[in-house]
């Protein structure tokens, strides 16, 4: 069982995202069901409530794990925006990279696209430093996207 803390919620949106079944309780300690069509069941109304109707935040009443993450997940979706300007600022990054990476390997062959045998030592340079760039760069995309999700997990 997870600790009702974990399972904050600040906006109606969060709230009416949640599946059927689930119960909250409110800052004024009002407490409510999720109803199969959507609304909220609460005690002393005959009627289904909207989730702006509780006073917030509101916290999930004896959360499963799965529970937990859900509504981890839909509070985090505000963050979409910076997480998709992220991946493309990566994506480019690595598109850049490689870009440099066929123009220097092109620098060296000949017309037919070949590496003369004279120029071999400076390819196999060249392929030294291709690959640490890449490990390089490879430990900073995986800082980056563990940052991202949040997993605070180090690599292997």
């Amino acid at each position: 069982m997870t600790s009702t803390t974990t399972c904050l919620i600040e906006e109606p949106a969060v709230l009416d995202a949640l599946p059927a079944g689930i119960e909250v309780r409110d800052a004024d300690g009002d407490t409510g069901t999720k109803t199969r069509d959507g609304a909220w069941k609460v005690a002393g109304f005959p009627w289904g409530l909207d989730p702006d109707w509780f006073t917030f935040p509101v916290r999930v009443v004896r959360p499963t794990r799965e529970t937990a993450q859900l509504v981890t997940d839909l509070r985090e979706a505000g963050r979409v925006p910076a997480i998709m300007a992220e991946l493309r600022s990566i994506v480019g990054e690595i598109q850049n990279r490689f870009e440099k990476q066929v123009a220097d390997l092109d620098e060296i062959r000949d017309e037919n696209g070949d590496v003369p045998h004279s120029r071999l030592t400076e390819l196999d340079e060249l392929m030294d430093d291709i690959h640490e760039e890449d490990s390089e760069m490879l430990a900073a995309v995986l800082e980056r996207l563990e940052a991202l999700v949040g997993s605070g997990q180090g690599g292997a």
